[in-house]
């Protein structure tokens, strides 16, 4: 709150009698004009939430430092993209307050009253610049009917009578998206302005849109969502669902008749959250889906049956259909120094086909990746190599996977033909190499022994290894994780044409993480390796995961078909799987 005192200040004048001034040493005036009287004193007060408590007070909790963000103070407002009144539209896009249940979307701002403000004055709100147009601001007169005050000019007004006869409470939403040109928040300056529009008294309060927060493998799973297409994903969906039951997470399909077939669903859209503070609790969770620029049939999937009241839709917003956009291309850590609810990564970059030729760019489309950047909290995004690939995902390479064991509760779990080709070498060694792999897939099936003699393939995969060997590098200089948190899982590849590369077995990186409060549930994809007397592959695969749970919180591997259902078609399971998590206790605002 900034005051205005006017004073009146005399200033006594000691004046020598000069003959012929009258009265001028009696004490009179000569006949002057006396001056003006001051103005009353006038204060103009605007709050919001500052204390993040849910509730806009009249008291210093709310009052102090309500013009700056820190871990402690800064109100939070809301790009409101739920849909209240059910029009299939994002409610920030109707321009009007659809019931009390959008209007508690909106973030409370309240205009004091001041009785002393001259009556022939004007009560003036202005929006700083870079806001201007990207909010809307309602205003509540009478109580529980809203109308709209401001939309795209620099500022608006407010009647000054209202103000003399008692506080005015005001909503804001934003109605733009965090971008590169904005960064969500927004500062409303309040003045009090007498009928020579000189200002008598002023007030700033600053907000910050809440930011979309994409979730993180460590995080619980609400619900698994997998696309039905029949037969050929039965044994998929019958192993998911199973796990599923035994983590609490609700199983939904959703009908491949409905959506062409497309299994895709990962590749769709990401999950997130939006957290606001709330009275009476620490904050309100709103999930948010971010829909992807993909231009598939699934991607109605989240439009269809997520968005809601109470569930936000962040649609697709570039017409870019390259795979490098795709879900499967966005991966995000745990906690890190300095980012404590992740930090994204995506695929990407430029470089020499496989097998040589000249460098080739393939990247994720900026309008996403500046998106990531501009929320701040899990950016800036970390950008990997994955454009040797044929899909081109970071999924097909990396994940994330709880590791309780760990010092820091989580580790990297990173593709490695190195790996897989030494346990074949291995198995050979031991008289295995007529030992089968992928048995029983008819046109798939082979044996060690042709797999290491194939020296096409066993020079793309070391040229594989290389550029893997970077990613590794890159995970650890960007995100300061040691060696040791890098695990290494065998997956070999194989020409997809082109100069690019795909999964030549089942990819195990590829897995689903379905986190409880024990266990973390893990479906993996059967590397269909060769038995010596077990799958070697998978062998190794369980050796890398388990010892990273503890006793308490361990984790438990469950292997799944997805040969022909996904993997044959350049995909596995993670790919064929998408959720909605439940965020940690914390909150973002206090980091």
């Amino acid at each position: 709150m900034l005051y205005q005192r006017v004073a009146l200040v005399v200033l006594a004048l000691v004046v020598p009698l000069i003959p012929g001034c009258g009265g001028c040493g009696g004490g009179g005036h000569g006949g002057g004009t006396p001056p003006p009287p001051p103005p009353p004193p006038s204060v103009a007060d605007i709050d919001v939430d500052a204390d993040r408590d849910g509730v806009v007070n009249n008291t210093p909790s709310d009052d102090d430092n309500e013009a700056a963000w820190s871990t402690t103070r800064g109100a939070v407002y809301y790009y409101n993209v739920d849909d209240d009144d059910n029009n299939n539209s994002e409610d920030a896009l109707d321009g009007i307050v659809n019931g009390a249940n959008d209007a508690l979307d909106l973030a409370r701002v309240i205009v004091r009253s001041y009785n002393q403000a001259p009556t022939d004055g004007t009560a003036v709100i202005a929006v700083d610049t870079a806001a201007q147009g990207r909010v809307r601001i309602f205003r509540e007169s009478p109580p529980g009917t809203w109308t709209s005050v401001y939309s795209t000019e620099p500022d608006f007004t407010l009647p000054i009578a209202d103000v003399i006869a008692g506080d005015v409470t005001l909503g804001i939403e934003a109605n733009t998206r965090i971008g590169p040109s904005w960064n969500g928040r927004v500062t409303l300056t309040f003045e009090i302005r007498d009928n020579m529009a000189a200002v008598l008294g002023s007030d700033v309060v600053l907000l910050r849109c809440a930011p979309w927060l994409m979730s993180t493998n460590l995080w619980p799973a609400q619900e698994a969502h997998v696309v039905n297409v029949g037969s050929n994903n039965l044994a998929f969906r019958t192993t998911t669902s199973s796990v599923c039951a035994t983590a609490g997470t609700t199983y939904i399909e959703a009908p491949g008749a409905s959506y062409s077939n497309d299994r895709w669903i990962q590749d769709s859209s990401e999950d997130g959250t939006i957290l606001l503070p709330v009275s009476g609790s620490p904050r309100r969770r709103i999930p948010n889906v971010l829909q992807l620029a993909r231009w598939r049939p699934i991607d109605a999937w989240c439009v269809n049956n997520l968005f809601n009241p109470d569930f936000d839709l962040t649609r697709r917003f570039d017409s870019n259909t390259s795979s490098m956009n795709y879900g499967g291309n966005l991966e995000i850590t745990g906690p890190l120094t300095g980012w404590p609810w992740g930090r994204i990564i995506v695929g990407g970059g430029t470089s020499p086909p496989l097998g040589g030729g000249a460098p080739v760019t393939r990247r994720m489309v900026l309008a996403y990746r500046d998106y990531f950047n501009a929320l701040a909290l899990q950016g800036p995004y970390v950008e990997i190599s994955t454009e040797w690939l044929a899909v081109g995902h970071v999924d097909e390479i990396v994940q994330v996977i709880p590791a309780p064991a760990t010092p820091r509760g989580w580790a990297i779990m990173l593709s490695s033909p190195d790996q897989a080709k030494t346990i074949l070498e291995t198995v050979q060694a031991g008289g295995g190499g007529s030992l089968l792999v992928f048995a029983g897939r008819t046109g798939w099936q082979t044996t060690v022994d042709a797999i290491l003699a194939d020296a096409p393939l066993m020079a793309l995969n070391a040229e594989v290894q290389t550029r893997i060997d970077g990613v590794r590098s890159v995970l650890q200089t960007q995100l300061g994780l040691s060696p040791m948190e890098i695990i290494n899982v065998p997956t070999l590849f194989e020409s997809a044409g082109g100069g690019t590369g795909v999964a030549y077995n089942p990819g195990v990186v590829n897995f689903v993480v379905l986190p409880t409060a024990g266990a973390t549930q893990i479906i993996v994809p059967d590397p269909e390796g060769p038995d010596q007397p077990t799958d070697q592959w998978q062998a190794a695969t369980t050796a890398a995961i388990v010892p990273l749970g503890t006793m308490a919180k361990p984790n438990v591997i469950t292997y799944v078909d997805v040969f022909f259902s996904y993997h044959t078609l350049m995909g596995e399971a993670h790919c064929g799987v998408n959720w909605v998590r439940t965020p940690p206790a914390e909150d973002w605002w206090d980091d």
